[in-house]
């Protein structure tokens, strides 16, 4: 099984047996699917060994890393394999998502900022789409007005996909929302020989003067102002509030007003993904003090999904559904890796149950 061969090569990366005991009760927390794995919940080991297991352990942070990204390497390829003349086409997913927080964080204060009236830590994610396969790939933290914007992370994270991934007969698709619609964004993607389907604002300038919601007809095909390249545009309409709203999409490829209306939702899988990790694996619920422990934090977090995930990709397939619940996949993977933790802290509130009992007055019992 996938998820079992990736929880086997992630073990050496905790050389030392306190580092290996540590991370299966974290493990055990993040799995519990409640999404606040708060060390304080741990009663196998105190509170302060796992803040210590994330903040000071002398743990290859980077080789995790390096693990997880190889597992979702291998499980595209083979996806490939089994299909060789039926290949989906590879989706490459970038958006920027906030972590809201509160609270004084000294160490962390260059990474505290607030965007669209979010106060805390804003992640640019990188994330895979093929198929069915749904794979975190990699993130930067925007660190604020004066530094790289969430577009030059995102380019930035677009070099880590190697060039295998990129080749093959079906050109790669990125997709993002509007605040990726810069024209540095725009050619660095397509200098890479991926397709794009982005977000505009309704307000963009086109060559001939108009704005965006000018166009009266979906698929128009225009020239962006100060893009030397022909783009298609397209518009839906959100019905979320008593108002529809109008949002617009554009495209280097001619896809037709109605294909690409439709191609253009499908960047919204990435919120499916952050309403997903922050829900149950508790991406947001961080609260170390350290850039080291928050980044780990981040790090065993996406971990625990892409643990579920490959276990939902062992499920025979009339068992699979288009969006799992992830509490019962949570829940199965937990029983599976981590029983012994389970067990034990079990025994530990039956113990404490035992000695409760064992002390009242025999009167009362």
């Amino acid at each position: 099984m996938r998820s079992r061969r990736l929880y086997s090569d992630i073990l050496p990366c905790f050389s030392r047996k306190q580092h290996r005991e540590s991370f299966e009760v974290f493990l055990d927390l993040l799995l519990d699917g409640s999404g606040k794995p708060l060390p304080a919940g741990a009663t196998v080991k105190s509170p302060s060994a796992i803040s210590r297991f994330l903040n000071h352990a002398a743990w290859n942070t980077r080789q995790l890393c390096r693990v997880m990204r190889q597992h979702a390497l291998e499980t595209l390829q083979d996806r490939w394999r089994t299909q060789p003349h039926q290949r989906p086409r590879l989706e490459l997913l970038v958006d920027l998502t906030s972590l809201g927080k509160t609270g004084k964080f000294a160490e962390l204060a260059d990474w505290v900022h607030t965007f669209n009236s979010v106060h805390g830590v804003h992640l640019v994610v990188l994330y895979l789409c093929c198929g069915e396969l749904r794979l975190p790939w990699a993130f930067q933290v925007w660190r604020g007005k004066g530094s790289p914007s969430p577009a030059q992370l995102a380019l930035k994270l677009l070099r880590t996909v190697p060039a295998a991934l990129l080749a093959g007969k079906r050109r790669p698709r990125l997709h993002a929302d509007g605040g990726f619609e810069s024209v540095e964004f725009i050619r660095g993607v397509l200098s890479r020989g991926l397709d794009i389907v982005v977000g505009v604002r309704c307000t963009r300038k086109l060559e001939d003067g108009r704005q965006v919601r000018d166009l009266m007809v979906r698929g128009t095909l225009v020239k962006p102002s100060g893009l030397n390249q022909t783009m298609c545009v397209s518009w839906v309409w959100l019905y979320r509030n008593k108002e529809p709203e109008q949002r617009f999409v554009m495209s280097n490829l001619d896809l037709g007003g109605k294909y690409l209306a439709r191609v253009g939702k499908r960047r919204w899988r990435i919120e499916a993904f952050f309403k997903t990790v922050k829900g149950r694996f508790g991406l947001e619920r961080f609260a170390q003090h350290s850039k080291q422990g928050v980044m780990r934090w981040w790090c065993l977090s996406g971990m625990a999904f892409l643990l579920c995930h490959l276990q939902n990709l062992d499920l025979p397939v009339n068992l699979r559904e288009t969006w799992p619940d992830w509490g019962d996949l949570a829940r199965t993977v937990r029983f599976s890796f981590v029983p012994e933790v389970r067990r034990r802290a079990l025994q530990l509130e039956l113990d404490a149950l035992n000695a409760f009992q064992q002390a009242l007055p025999a009167s009362s019992t």
